[in-house]
């Protein structure tokens, strides 16, 4: 617990049994705690450097733990220092890092990344990093480090209150499980919508960088394109927030009227979300890992719940009783966990 301060065990098992005991000579301690005697004596010595504990006059010496909340204090504002130093110390390798990769003339607008471990590394950066907003167009191939690590928005700023937005192709419900990741990343707090086509593979954090792929269309993401604050990294901006206002948001919310005082239950809500996407009954059966004789016979009942004779009048219909205002969801709402 106290490693974050910069004690190892023994001094963190000594330090518990002071706080929560009397005064103790060197021997009772470590009966108490089955420490040898120099591991003892090397972790009271650090204790006491660092002001959690003091040595009483007598003989034997005993030991005795200060106030804690004065103690701790004290290490908590000593590592806030060193963290502060360590992040300018980041911020000005940064800027050696950009500086090594400028041109005489050229303001290092854009880097070359190279190799899958670096690819899938760059875009956790750029999650972990983002302070404001995370936006992105997401789209296969997918950048995984060797270790399995996998690239994933939604997991790295959970808790944070950085606002995630994605943009998926609406192909990408025909590939096996990209609904429950989906739904997944929504619970996560992250804010989806689907256009037929994707254009292109992007992530954009906080307006300060994007990454994009070296190649249009590339069977492996092992190459990408780094973008700095310039005018390609506005042109980018502006792209996603035209894709965005044009794209579907998947799912409503969890129950949605189909009639007057009528709600659908989650598995029709599932399948109406589907449908309303264009996706046909062998796809939403697949996601869904349903039959198709089972959805199609869903589907015939809830288009004549919704009384449409076909699924682009249920589409319509379906805007028209809230399930898809777009135009409405613009504020988004930040992660939250």
């Amino acid at each position: 617990m106290l490693e974050v301060l910069g004690l190892d065990r023994p001094a963190e098992v000594l330090y518990f049994t002071l706080v929560d005991n009397p005064p103790m000579p060197v021997d009772d301690l470590c009966r108490r705690t089955g420490l040898d005697p120099d591991e003892a004596g090397g972790a009271l010595v650090r204790l006491e450097d660092g002001g959690l504990i003091s040595r009483l006059p007598g003989s034997p010496s005993c030991w005795t733990a200060l106030p804690p909340e004065h103690a701790l204090e004290v290490l908590l504002l000593a590592r806030e220092r060193d963290i502060h130093r360590a992040r300018a110390l980041a911020n000005r390798l940064t800027e050696r890092h950009r500086e090594a990769r400028r041109g005489r003339d050229s303001a290092a607008l854009i880097e070359v990344i190279s190799g899958r471990d670096g690819v899938a590394r760059c875009g956790q950066q750029l999650f972990s990093r983002a302070e404001r907003e995370i936006r992105g167009i997401d789209a296969p191939p997918y950048a995984q480090a060797s270790d399995g690590e996998r690239v994933n928005s939604a997991s790295v700023v959970a808790g944070r209150n950085v606002r995630s937005r994605f943009i998926h192709a609406r192909d990408t419900l025909s590939m096996p499980g990209t609904i429950e990741r989906v739904e997944a990343d929504i619970a996560a707090g992250e804010d989806v919508r689907f256009l037929p086509e994707a254009p292109m593979k992007l992530i954009i954090a906080d307006d300060q960088a994007a990454l994009i792929p070296l190649l249009a269309t590339p069977q492996v993401l092992d190459a990408c394109i780094l973008v700095h604050p310039s005018a390609l990294l506005d042109a980018l901006s502006t792209l996603f927030e035209s894709l965005w206002s044009q794209a579907q948001p998947y799912m409503p919310g969890r129950t949605a009227p189909v009639g007057p005082g009528e709600f659908v239950n989650e598995e029709e809500r599932r399948i109406i979300s589907l449908l309303a996407m264009g996706l046909p009954d062998e796809a939403i059966a697949r996601q869904l890992g349903m039959g198709l004789r089972t959805v199609q016979r869903r589907v015939q009942a809830l288009l004549g719940r919704l009384g449409a004779a076909s699924r682009f009048q249920a589409g319509v219909l379906l805007a028209g009783r809230g399930w898809w205002h777009p135009e409405e969801d613009g504020a988004g709402r930040g992660t939250a966990g």
